[in-house]
């Protein structure tokens, strides 16, 4: 019962809303499963129980008050009447940290190539795989044209084009590329775990080694699948896609509870830059003692609402100062000066108790 009591209610509903939605969308886009591929269904089953956990977990992350409070100073940045210019820095914020990974460049060049290659190896497989299993995509050759194929979005006719032409090319081998950076970024985040001692030393199975080996699983058997097809005539095709597909079903019902988790967190690391941008932009807040600048008056707002909402109270009453209002060198001597009255200028909590009785 107490595990029960526990379930975020409002992230469960959000959860089952999503997946209920999807499910509909999937109906709605496959034109009432006409073009959903029924061998597929175990991956769609494992995408909508990965959208309920996911969804469940982000609501329940977003209710934390400090992600909230980031939440509402972004979408407040957000929507300004300098609109167009706050865009621009978005996009750009936007280009540099999530497109770019600029954030992995600044730590080795190593990391950002194994960061990147794993990152967009992996969106890039979520943008081929996602549309297809949901039977929002499907191809189909010309009427009167074989050599050429269709692409049909929502069940209406795209553009047509040749499987042996560059855009053929880029459409039939997306996945072996994703494939091919997937295990590239895996292998050099293997060999940076078995080489640097301090990983090795800090590193966990469930939450370092684990996700890798699901990553490299689902990318190899997916060549495997390509190289059985062109290579050996299809030979043991069945074995191999009932491999890939065990592997795929475990990444999809690993995601929302494992590390990948972090992917859907990103987003929030352009509102931390626009929340950062805010602050510079916004008047300083100054020490009550010593009067000195030390931090933007909007971060100190929303760290004593935060604290406040999670029952930490700094103020003794009403009308007296929070300690948030103090820089940190005054926080730091008003606290020596407490312990010392209490403790009777002896830092030995023992040797002050014997003092009191003398």
């Amino acid at each position: 019962m107490d595990s029960i009591k526990r379930i975020h209610k409002r992230g469960l509903r959000n959860g089952v809303l999503a997946s209920a939605g999807l499910a509909v969308m999937v109906v709605i886009g496959s034109r009432r499963l006409l073009y959903f591929d029924a061998a597929l269904v175990p991956y769609l089953f494992a995408t909508l129980f990965a959208v309920t956990g996911i969804v469940y977990r982000y609501s329940v992350w977003h209710d934390r008050p400090s992600t909230r409070k980031l939440w509402d100073r972004s979408l407040g940045y957000f929507w300004h009447r300098d609109l167009l210019r706050r865009l621009a820095e978005i996009g750009i914020v936007f280009f540099r940290q999530v497109v770019l990974q600029h954030f992995i460049e600044r730590r080795s060049f190593f990391r950002w190539i194994m960061h990147f290659t794993i990152a967009w190896g992996t969106i890039l497989a979520f943008m081929v795989t996602l549309p297809l299993v949901l039977g929002w995509l499907h191809f189909e050759t010309v009427p009167g044209q074989p050599q050429l194929y269709q692409l049909y979005a929502f069940g209406f006719p795209q553009i047509s084009f040749k499987p042996e032409g560059i855009i053929g090319f880029l459409f039939f081998n997306a996945l072996n590329i994703a494939a091919v950076m997937v295990i590239l970024g895996t292998v050099m985040a293997f060999t940076r775990r078995i080489l640097h001692s301090g990983l090795v030393a800090g590193q966990t199975f469930m939450n370092d080694i684990l996700p890798l080996l699901i990553l490299f699983a689902v990318a190899v058997t997916g060549l495997f699948l390509t190289y059985s097809s062109r290579f050996m005539g299809g030979e043991h095709f069945r074995t191999l896609s009932t491999l890939h597909c065990f592997t795929v079903v475990v990444f999809l019902v690993y995601l929302p509870f494992g590390k990948f988790f972090h992917i859907f967190q990103r987003g929030a690391l352009l509102g931390a830059s626009v929340y950062i941008r805010e602050k510079k932009s916004g008047e300083a807040e100054k020490c009550l003692k010593c009067g000195d600048p030390y931090v933007s008056r909007i971060q100190v707002q929303d760290v004593k609402a935060a604290l406040g909402e999670l029952g930490f109270k700094y103020a003794a009453k009403k009308g007296v100062p929070s300690i948030q209002e103090f820089c940190p060198a005054c926080r730091r001597r008003s606290f020596m000066l407490a312990q010392q009255r209490q403790l009777n200028g002896q830092f030995d909590r023992a040797h002050a108790k014997k003092i009191d009785k003398e």
